[in-house]
């Protein structure tokens, strides 16, 4: 008889704590952007990517990270410093998310005054290989092989996200329901025709600093996580300066040669960049064309050259054919095919810059070195001093399986001083039994990265 009493009166003192607390607690379910978070924008048409040859997706997802009192933030028409992080090879913008826990470390670090508030962009530059290098892969003709990568970043993703969120550009009003989910769908198919670019600039993207911008924007499909309310605006971008210094990009693998690449190409966009264990020297790449042909048991048979199993790679072999996509698309109009490998039933392929017995062809390799970052570099006039003031920051495990330290060390050593002058390198290592391969501590050195670029952001 008492446990049937005593039972009730509990439960009656246990709903009475329970909800005399959450009365003394303000929205106690309440998720606000104050504690940051990472929002997943779905594109469904990248028009830099539409009619690829090898049917890789033009729809595309990118994962915004907002940081703690971003809200808040917006409403101070605070303009938050933006990074665009591109990933590493076989990868994708999540993994940044799902691997290597950008959100917690961003989160730490700004928490306790390491670095400032900033966004943060995941694109996603995966292609079949593992890997776009997130640059343009064209013809000789400039049409579309497997993509154009830099522009889908540089005319494409920077004003048809960035703008929303960005430097300079008018906050967005988000307001969070009573969710504890971060995640929300957004798509904006009219956005790009809604567009209107005054291109008045050189050496920037469509759309970019000094350009006058309309951006027309429809209500937005969501979760119901978020809601988001855009408006037609129209504004001009016009310190360059500020946009520089607010502006940074980063990547890991072929996502750091991209970083490199795109900051190297819009010198006066980026006014720092950051590379994780990427490939700086293609020159150095010539020694690993032994490994190739051996993994692949063509050094013992030089038959199998063209009977490679391109469903099933090793990792060093899905790197030279994702750079082989990227830099050297076979020309339809040639008829040599010694290098020549077939990836579509319509017969379009690539070649490699080697043959089945190592030897280098020198009509392919030119390709490559004109995509060599090395080769870039030495390029850009002597009169042109926009590359004086970007920041650069270069690190990488030793050893690596790719060569990449060697890379690393032979491009920091040719660079000319005016631009060695304001670069750092960092080469790191591992532990008994956790070697410090290209893949290894991206979680440690993320802390690095974002710390450099925070350095070198100008806080508004």
């Amino acid at each position: 008889m008492k446990r049937k009493i005593v039972l009730p009166i509990f439960l009656v003192l246990l709903f009475y704590l329970i909800f005399s607390g959450c009365a003394r607690r303000k929205n106690p379910l309440q998720m606000t952007v104050d504690q940051g978070g990472i929002f997943e924008i779905s594109i469904d048409t990248a028009f830099t990517l539409i009619n690829n040859v090898l049917g890789d997706p033009f729809g595309r997802t990118l994962l915004v990270y907002l940081p703690p009192g971003y809200q808040e933030g917006v409403s101070k028409n605070y303009k938050y410093p933006v990074l665009i992080l591109l990933h590493g090879f076989k990868e994708n913008g999540s993994s940044y998310d799902h691997y290597y826990r950008i959100k917690t470390i961003a989160d730490q670090m700004i928490s306790s005054g390491e670095i400032q508030p900033m966004m943060i962009v995941m694109p996603d530059g995966s292609g079949r290989f593992g890997g776009s290098f997130f640059t343009n892969s064209v013809y000789a003709d400039s049409s579309i092989f497997a993509g154009k990568y830099e522009d889908y970043i540089t005319r494409e993703l920077m004003h048809k996200t960035l703008y929303n969120f960005g430097t300079g550009i008018p906050g967005v009003n988000v307001k969070v329901n009573e969710k504890e989910s971060i995640y929300v769908n957004i798509t904006h198919p009219q956005i790009v025709r809604d567009t209107v670019c005054y291109q008045d600039t050189t050496r920037h993207p469509p759309c970019a600093t000094g350009d006058s911008i309309l951006i027309r924007y429809q209500t937005i499909t969501r979760y119901d996580t978020i809601t988001v309310t855009w408006i037609d605006t129209v504004t001009t971008i016009s310190d360059s300066v500020l946009f520089q210094q607010n502006f940074g990009i980063s990547g890991h693998g072929n996502g750091g040669y991209g970083a490199l690449r795109i900051a190297t190409d819009y010198p006066l966009t980026f006014g720092s960049v950051s590379v994780m264990s990427a490939p700086l020297d293609f020159d150095s790449l010539l020694n690993l064309v032994p490994a190739f042909l051996h993994r692949n048991k063509i050094d013992s048979f030089p038959e199998r050259y063209h009977q490679i199993d391109l469903n099933n790679l090793d990792s060093l072999s899905s790197l030279f054919f994702a750079m082989a996509v990227a830099f050297s698309p076979h020309n339809p109009s040639s008829t040599n095919y010694t290098t020549f490998f077939k990836l579509t039933p319509s017969g379009k392929g690539v070649d490699l810059p080697f043959d089945s017995l190592g030897n280098t062809v020198s009509s392919i390799w030119n390709k490559w070195l004109e995509a060599d970052l090395k080769t870039r570099i030495l390029n850009i006039s002597s009169s042109d001093t926009s590359l004086k003031y970007l920041k650069i920051y270069i690190d990488c495990g030793d050893p690596g399986e790719f060569g990449f330290k060697n890379q690393a060390l032979t491009f920091y050593n040719f660079l000319p001083a005016v631009i060695k002058n304001n670069t750092t390198l960092q080469i790191y290592s591992g532990y008994p039994g956790y070697p410090a391969l290209e893949n290894s501590f991206i979680y440690d050195r993320l802390r690095e990265v974002l710390k450099f670029h925070s350095d070198h952001f100008t806080a508004p």
